[in-house]
C-alpha cells in the first residue's frame, strides 16, 4: 500500500507534523470532509465559465496589469485601529493617485461600517456592497484588494474565499512603525522605478532519509530550474539544491550578497505545539539542509537547522524582493486545525490565535527596505500537489505563475493560476466524491492526489500588496549593490488605549457621585488636614502656595527649552553622569525643542546612513521626556489651584 509523505517538522520533538498516511486513509478523510456548499457552488461556476473559454477574474475588457483599469482597494476590520490607516497613508495615497486617473469608483477604502464585520462570509460582505458572483466589475469593487489586519480580525477563510474572485493580499504587523516601513518600501520602489538584476533563484532542500523534501527537489524545484534556464536566456537562473541548500546559503539569498529579485524555495516548514514558546516567533521558519534527517536526529531541533525571522540581520538587503516559499505554515497559522481528519471530530486549537508567520513579516517591514511580497502557505503544505499518483509531475501552474511574475505581472494576477486550479479540482473532486457516495468504487490514489492538490491550491496566500510587481531591468545586467530605503518613522498615534483600564485597586472605593466634577481643582487630601488645624494655617498655606508657584515657574522655564541627548558606550561601567552630561560615553543623538515648537535635531549616522534603530530609541526617550514634563506641569498647576482655593475665606 503506497504511503504519502507530508511537509512539516515538529521542532519540539524532531518528528513529522503529520505521520505517513496510506492513500486509503487519506481517501477516507477526503470522503468524510464536510463540504461548504456555497463555496463549492462558486468554484463550480468559475470552472464552468473557464471551461467555456470565459474568464472569472477581472472583466474581459479590463487589463488586470493596469491599475487604472483594474482598480485598487484596502479593507480594514470595522473596528480597526485608525493608527494603521495613518501608518499606511503613503501607500494609500500613492495607489489613489494611480487609480483615480480614470474613474474615482476604482479606488476604495473599506473601513468602519464599510469594513469587514465579525462572522461575515465573502458572499455576505460582497452583497452588502452590491457585488455579486462572476467576473469582477472594478467600478463596484476593485480587483486588487489589500487586507490590513490580523487573521483574528479578518479570518484566513474569508481571504481565501474572496481570493477566488479578486486578487487579494494581506499585511499585518505587531506595531504601527512596521506598517509605515512596508508602505514606504513599496512606494519608493515604484517611484524610483527600481531595476534589480534579472535573477531568479531556486532553493531546494533534500534532507537525508526524508521522502517529502526528496520529492520536492526531484519533481518540483530542479525541473522548474531546468525549464527556466532553457526558456529565459536573458535571466540569471540559479539553482541551490540538495547538499548546497544550507542555512548559510539561504541567508546569502535572503538579504545577503546573493539576494535575487525572485526567490523560490521548497523545504519543510517548522511547526511547534500550542504553548511552546517558539510557536509565534518560529512557526513556518524554513528548515534547511543542515537537518540530518528523521533517522539521524530524533530530538528537538536547534535553530542552527532552520532560518527564522530573527536570523535576518539589521543590515540585510531585501529591498524589492518577491519570495515564493513552499513550506508548511510559511505564510501563517490558523487557530483551529484545518486538517480534514478533524471532520470526524471537533476541530482542535493548534495556536492561541491565528497569526502571520514572523519571517515574512520581518522580510516585508525590514528597516533597510523590505520585500514587496511573500507567497506562501497557511496551514500545511502538501507534497503531492505537484505530482499526482498515476499522472506524474504537475508543474504547469507553478511555471505559469512564476513566468507571469518574471514578466512583471502584479503578484495578485500571477497567482490566479492557483485559483483556477483550485476551482477545477474542487469541482472535479466534488463530482468524484458524489459518484463514490452513490456506489462508484473509490480509487484511493486518485482521491488522495486530487484532495491534496485541492488543499494546496486553496492555501496559497499573498502577504503584501497584491498590486506589486517584480522590479527588474529590461535586459540582463551585471549585479549591482542593492539600494537601501530608510524610513524615518514619525510617532504614529494609535486610536486605541495602550492599556485596558482594569478598575480601581483592590480595597478602594469607587468615586462617589458627589466627587469633584471633571476639570475641578484637586486638593490631594490636604484640605481636611488644614481645616482641622484651624484658620491660623492660612499664612503658612500661603507660603506653601508661593513655594509651589516658584517651582511651577522653574518648570515652565525648563519647558521653554527641552533637550534630550542619547549616548552610547562600549563599557557602561565606566560611564558617569557629571555636570548634566555623561562622561566615558559618546553623544550620538541630540534634540532641542523650544516652547514655540522650533526644533533642532542632530541625527545619528552610521557609515554614511541614518542609524534608524538608535534614532528610534532616541525618539521614544524624547516622547517620554515631553510627556513627563507636561504631566509635571499639570500636576503643579492643579495643586496650586486647589491649595489657593483653600486660602479663600
Amino acid at each position: 500500500m503506497e504511503e504519502l509523505f507530508f511537509n512539516g517538522i515538529d521542532g519540539s520533538t524532531g518528528n513529522y507534523l503529520l505521520p505517513r498516511l496510506t492513500a486509503a486513509t487519506l481517501s477516507a478523510i477526503a470522503r468524510g470532509e464536510v463540504q461548504d456548499e456555497a463555496l463549492l457552488a462558486e468554484l463550480k461556476r468559475r470552472h464552468e465559465l473557464e471551461s467555456l473559454g470565459g474568464h472569472y477574474g477581472v472583466a474581459g475588457e479590463v487589463d488586470p496589469a493596469d491599475l487604472s483599469q483594474a482598480g485598487w482597494g484596502i479593507l480594514f476590520a470595522h473596528d480597526a485601529d485608525p493608527g494603521v490607516r495613518e501608518a499606511l497613508a503613503e501607500l494609500i495615497e500613492w495607489r489613489r493617485e494611480q487609480v483615480l486617473q480614470k474613474d474615482e469608483r476604482l479606488f476604495k477604502e473599506l473601513s468602519g461600517p464599510d469594513g469587514y464585520r465579525p462572522g461575515e462570509s465573502k458572499n455576505d460582505f460582497l452583497s452588502r456592497h452590491s457585488v455579486g458572483p462572476g467576473a469582477v466589475d472594478p467600478t463596484k469593487m476593485p480587483y486588487y484588494l489589500l487586507i490590513a489586519g490580523s487573521p483574528e480580525s479578518i479570518p484566513y477563510r474569508f481571504q481565501t474565499q474572496l481570493d477566488i474572485q479578486f486578487a487579494v493580499g494581506r499585511i499585518h504587523f505587531d506595531n504601527l512603525e512596521d506598517y509605515a516601513r512596508y508602505a514606504h518600501s513599496v512606494v519608493e520602489a515604484e517611484k524610483m522605478n527600481l531595476a534589480l538584476p534579472r535573477k531568479i533563484t531556486f532553493f531546494g532542500v533534500s534532507n537525508p532519509d526524508d521522502r517529502a523534501t526528496g520529492l520536492s527537489v526531484e519533481e518540483l524545484v530542479q525541473p522548474l530550474a531546468e525549464a527556466f534556464t532553457e526558456d529565459y536566456k536573458d535571466w540569471t537562473v540559479e539553482a541551490v539544491l540538495k547538499d548546497a541548500a544550507t542555512k548559510s546559503e539561504l541567508a546569502s539569498r535572503l538579504g545577503g550578497p546573493g539576494t535575487p529579485g525572485l526567490l523560490f524555495t521548497a523545504s519543510h516548514g517548522m511547526g511547534f505545539p500550542y504553548g511552546d514558546a517558539r510557536q509565534l516567533p518560529h512557526q513556518g521558519a524554513l528548515l534547511c539542509q543542515d537537518w540530518p534527517g528523521p533517522n539521524n536526529w530524533r530530538k528537538p531541533l536547534p535553530q542552527d537547522f532552520y532560518f527564522a525571522a530573527d536570523d535576518l540581520p539589521e543590515d540585510a538587503h531585501l529591498f524589492g524582493l518577491i519570495a515564493f516559499c513552499f513550506a508548511c505554515y510559511g505564510a501563517g497559522t490558523p487557530r483551529l486545525d484545518e486538517f480534514a481528519q478533524q471532520a470526524f471530530k471537533a476541530r482542535t486549537e493548534i495556536a492561541p490565535q491565528a497569526f502571520l508567520a514572523s519571517l515574512p513579516q520581518r522580510m516585508l517591514a525590514h528597516p533597510k527596505g523590505g520585500a514587496l511580497a511573500f507567497v506562501g502557505h497557511v496551514d500545511r503544505a502538501w507534497g503531492y500537489s505537484f505530482m499526482w499518483p498515476k499522472a506524474g509531475r504537475q508543474l504547469t501552474v507553478f511555471r505559469s505563475a512564476l513566468s507571469q511574475l518574471m514578466n512583471k505581472y502584479p503578484v495578485g494576477a500571477a497567482l490566479e493560476f492557483f485559483n483556477e486550479k483550485y476551482a477545477e479540482i474542487s469541482s472535479d473532486l466534488s463530482v468524484l466524491l458524489e459518484d463514490i457516495s452513490f456506489g462508484k468504487t473509490a480509487d484511493d490514489l486518485e482521491v488522495a492526489g486530487m484532495w491534496t492538490a485541492n488543499n494546496d491550491a486553496r492555501n496559497y496566500l499573498i502577504l503584501g500588496d497584491p498590486a506589486v510587481r517584480l522590479m527588474v531591468g529590461e535586459k540582463m545586467e551585471p549585479e549591482v549593490e542593492r539600494p537601501e530605503v530608510i524610513t524615518i518613522i514619525k510617532p504614529i498615534p494609535s486610536g486605541r488605549p495602550t492599556a485596558t483600564p482594569m478598575g480601581p485597586p483592590v480595597g478602594t472605593q469607587p468615586p462617589s457621585a458627589t466627587g469633584p466634577a471633571p476639570g475641578a481643582a484637586i486638593d490631594y487630601g490636604l484640605g481636611d488636614v488644614f481645616r482641622q488645624a484651624g484658620a491660623n494655617v492660612s499664612s503658612g498655606l500661603g507660603k506653601l502656595v508661593e513655594r509651589l508657584g516658584d517651582f511651577l515657574g522653574k518648570a515652565l522655564d525648563d519647558a521653554a527649552s527641552l533637550e534630550v541627548a542619547t549616548y552610547v558606550s562600549r563599557d557602561v561601567a565606566k560611564c558617569k553622569f557629571e555636570e548634566g552630561r555623561f562622561t566615558g560615553a559618546d553623544l550620538r543623538a541630540l534634540t532641542h525643542v523650544k516652547i514655540d515648537g522650533d526644533t533642532l535635531v542632530c541625527v545619528p549616522e552610521d557609515a554614511g546612513e541614518v542609524d534608524t534603530e538608535l534614532w528610534r530609541i532616541h525618539l521614544e526617550m524624547l516622547a517620554q521626556a515631553q510627556n513627563s514634563r507636561m504631566e509635571l506641569i499639570k500636576t503643579a498647576i492643579s495643586a496650586v489651584t486647589g491649595l489657593a482655593n483653600l486660602i479663600k475665606p
